[in-house]
């Protein structure tokens, strides 16, 4: 799972600023969570527009070998500059698109469609004009007109469905900072979950 912060921040103040490990630990999720760097503004240049170069780098680093399979992209606001150069790659099996569509970006449609095996979850709140108009053209959408209180816990259904659009009053940078959205969308991912346990707390 591969996560790309938007503009206005960077990889370092992104992970701490926005607590990502804290989130992914409420998600349960049973991954590789990395996250990678990203511009920091429309005028600086993608660091990676290559997938698989980004986990050859990671596996380098590491000095281990990846997970085998799919591959999970998960990218807020202008992230999806990164994304939009990774949908080529085989391994990308889901794309999590989070207040990130900006304008016509039709390379996101044609990807959902061409593999029926591929999921797109899809967040709108500044977005809504342009989110509105891809999700009224993909009919197999399931939609949610906003994200269920924290205490909920979950989107339900949205681990069925393939292609999934929340429509949010949360706020742009809410979104990935509050700890209610981004939990519950890694909870709609098809992944194992690890154990519950008691020290892992909600954000506050």
């Amino acid at each position: 799972m591969v996560y790309v912060h938007g503009y206005f921040t960077d990889v370092d103040r992104a992970w701490k600023g926005h607590r990502l490990a804290e989130q992914f630990a409420i998600s349960r999720m049973n991954a590789m969570f990395i996250v990678c760097g990203a511009p920091r503004s429309p005028r600086e240049n993608v660091d990676w527009d290559s997938l698989d170069a980004l986990l050859a780098s990671v596996g380098r680093e590491l000095d281990a070998s990846l997970p085998e399979g799919s591959v999970i992209a998960i990218g807020h606001s202008g992230a999806h500059r990164t994304l939009s150069t990774w949908l080529e790659t085989e391994r990308l099996a889901t794309v999590v698109l989070i207040d990130a569509l900006y304008g016509e970006q039709p390379e996101f449609k044609r990807w959902i469609e061409a593999d029926p095996a591929r999921r797109l979850i899809d967040v709108g709140d500044l977005t809504r004009p342009w989110t509105d108009d891809l999700h009224a053209a993909l009919p197999e959408t399931l939609v949610f007109d906003a994200f269920p209180p924290r205490a909920v816990g979950r989107l339900s259904g949205a681990r069925t469905a393939r292609i999934v659009y929340v429509r949010s009053t949360i706020g742009h940078m809410a979104l990935v900072t509050d700890g209610i959205a981004l939990p519950m969308l890694l909870g709609a991912l098809r992944l194992p979950l690890v154990p519950a346990t008691p020290s892992i707390e909600p954000l506050e």
